[in-house]
């Protein structure tokens, strides 16, 4: 028979440590993308225009530094509302190397 104070730290250890182990896929997917499109591009699955920034537009991209794209991230930017309350920093700098970045270097011929 197992103990209490041994269950309880099974329980608690197949807990997420930190925020940090959030999908940051799926965050995209449901806020990011109604904007900037799901492959980042600012279009939707029909090609119109959301009104989001062209996040595979290479040559912008190129010129921004991780700083300012996470600045943008949490506090927000003209339209676009800021997501402090549902990211930390450390998950925005993520978001910025897993999926921003790598948008542009996808979409290149």
């Amino acid at each position: 028979m197992i103990s209490r104070a041994a269950a309880l730290l099974l329980a608690f250890s197949t807990l997420p440590l930190t925020a940090e182990v959030r999908d940051l896929k799926a965050f995209f997917q449901e806020r990011c993308a109604v904007c900037h499109g799901p492959d980042g591009t600012g279009r939707g699955a029909s090609g119109a225009r959301l009104g989001g920034r062209n996040l595979a537009e290479a040559r912008w991209l190129a010129r921004q530094e991780e700083a300012g794209l996470v600045a943008s991230i949490l506090k927000g930017r003209g339209a676009m509302p800021g997501f402090r309350r549902q990211l930390s920093e450390a998950e925005a700098r993520r978001l910025v190397k897993e999926f921003i970045r790598p948008v542009a270097a996808r979409k290149r011929p």
